[in-house]
C-alpha cells in the first residue's frame, strides 16, 4: 500500500523504512507555485478575516508564529459561517454550545465543507486550521510539512485558540483530528488536561502498522541520522498510490461498475471525484523526512506509554485495511493508508471513556461514499450529543 495523505510510499501503511542506507541528499523536487489557489489577492491578512478560497461561507485568516530556520512562518485559522451558506440547513444556524477545530492529516489541508455543515448541525461553531507549512499555510520556500517536533504545533494551535476564544468565550472545546492530525491533536489534548471536553479522531496514526517493536528498534538510528541531517529522505517502499487515485477520480474515473447502492450520487464527489487544490494536496506525496518521521515515531511512543485522557474520545476507523498494491473496488471501501487493527488496539488505551466505531469507507472517512459519510455524521452527530 502507498498514501499520499500521511507518508510517501509505504509510510503509514506499510514497512516501517530502513536506515541502512547512508544519508544522501533527495533530488529537489518540482517547483509548485503554493500561492497559486489563492488567486491574485494572494493569503488573507494577519489583521482581519477575509473570504476563504471554499466560498462565502468560510473566511480564514493568517496567524504570524515564531520563525525558524527557513524564514518567517504562518498558520491560517478557517471558520465556517453558516448564515452566509446556501446549503446550510436550519439545524446548523442554531446558538452553538461548543467550538470545534479541525486539525487535517500530512499532504492535507482543510477543504471538507461538508463537516462544516455536519458540526454546525449537532451544535459546534466550527473552525479548520492549517498547521505551518501546510495548505493556506505554505510559503515559497518552505520544506512542505516539515517539522522538528509535533509540540511545535502547540504555537499554531495557541494562536488559533486565542481568535476561537475571542469570538465564542468558554464554550466546551472539541479537537477533530484526521490521521497525523489525529495524533497531532491527541498529544496536545494529552498536554493540557482539562482543555479539550472531547477528542474526536478520523483514522488517527497512532501507530506504526508493525507496532511498537519495529518501530522502538528503528527510531534510535533514525534519531540519530535526523540529528546530522534532518532532511534526509527516508527510504520507503514504493507503489501505486491507490488512495490518492480514488479521490481525485473518484468511481466515475476507477474503471469499476457504479454500486448500485451510490444509483442516484452520480454528483457526489466521492463518485464524480474530490475537488482540491493540487498544490496543497500533492497526487505524488513528497519526501517523509528524516526528522519529521523521528517526530512522529516520538509521538506515538508517547501515545503508547503515557498518554491516558480525561475527555471523552470518538476514535472512527475504517471496517478494513486494503492489503495490496493492485487498483481494486475495495479501495473505496477501505483504508488504502493504514493498518485499522492496528488503530483499534491503540485507540482502546487512549484513556477510561474511548468509544470506537468502524466504517466501510476510505481512510479519511470524510470523504467516503455518500453513504457511509451519512453514517459517519450519523454517529459523530449522535455522540456529540452525548458527550459534550
Amino acid at each position: 500500500m502507498t498514501t499520499a495523505e500521511d507518508g510517501p510510499g509505504a509510510i503509514g501503511d506499510g514497512p516501517v523504512p530502513t536506515t541502512s542506507a547512508a544519508p544522501s541528499t533527495p533530488d529537489a523536487p518540482p517547483e509548485v507555485d503554493v500561492l497559486a489557489p489563492w488567486g491574485p489577492a494572494g493569503p488573507p491578512p494577519e489583521d482581519a478575516w477575509r473570504t476563504d478560497v471554499l466560498g462565502e461561507a468560510f473566511e480564514s485568516r493568517t496567524m504570524a508564529l515564531m520563525p525558524d530556520e527557513e524564514g518567517p512562518v504562518v498558520a491560517t485559522l478557517v471558520r465556517y459561517l453558516p448564515y452566509r451558506d446556501h446549503e446550510a440547513p436550519t439545524e446548523a444556524l442554531g446558538y452553538p454550545r461548543f467550538a470545534a477545530l479541525y486539525i487535517h492529516g500530512r499532504n492535507d489541508y482543510f477543504f471538507h465543507t461538508e463537516l462544516a455543515r455536519r458540526v454546525a448541525m449537532s451544535g459546534g461553531r466550527f473552525f479548520a486550521l492549517d498547521l505551518r507549512k501546510y495548505g493556506r499555510s505554505l510559503r515559497p520556500g518552505q520544506t512542505i510539512g516539515f517539522v522538528g517536533d509535533l509540540d511545535d504545533y502547540d504555537e499554531d494551535i495557541a494562536a488559533a485558540l486565542d481568535l476561537i476564544r475571542s469570538e465564542v468565550g468558554r464554550l466546551p472545546l472539541v479537537l477533530i483530528g484526521h490521521s497525523t492530525g489525529g495524533l497531532t491533536a491527541t498529544l496536545w489534548a494529552y498536554r493540557h488536561p482539562g482543555a479539550a471536553a472531547a477528542v474526536v479522531l478520523n483514522s488517527a496514526w497512532l501507530e506504526v502498522q508493525t507496532m511498537a517493536a519495529a518501530r522502538s528498534s528503528v527510531q534510535p538510528v533514525l534519531g540519530r541520522i535526523a540529528a546530522r541531517n534532518p532532511l534526509w529522505a527516508v527510504p520507503v517502499g514504493g507503489g501505486p498510490d491507490l488512495y490518492a487515485r480514488s479521490l481525485a477520480g473518484g468511481w466515475a474515473g476507477s474503471g469499476f461498475p457504479l454500486p448500485s447502492r451510490l444509483r442516484g450520487h452520480e454528483d457526489d464527489p466521492a463518485v464524480a471525484g474530490w475537488d482540491y487544490a493540487l498544490e496543497w494536496k500533492r497526487p505524488g506525496s513528497y519526501p517523509a523526512y528524516a526528522q519529521w518521521l523521528d517526530a512522529v515515531f516520538l509521538g506515538q511512543e508517547t501515545v503508547k506509554r503515557d498518554v491516558r485522557l480525561e475527555c471523552p474520545v470518538l476514535s472512527m476507523v475504517s471496517a478494513s485495511s486494503f492489503p495490496g498494491e493492485k487498483w481494486a473496488p475495495e479501495v473505496f471501501t477501505s483504508d488504502a493508508v493504514l493498518d485499522v487493527d492496528v488503530l483499534v488496539e491503540r485507540s482502546a488505551r487512549l484513556g477510561p471513556l474511548v468509544t470506537i466505531a468502524r466504517f466501510p469507507g476510505r481512510h479519511d472517512l470524510f470523504l467516503s461514499d455518500p453513504d457511509v459519510r451519512a453514517q459517519v455524521w450519523d454517529v459523530m452527530g449522535r455522540w456529540l450529543q452525548a458527550f459534550v
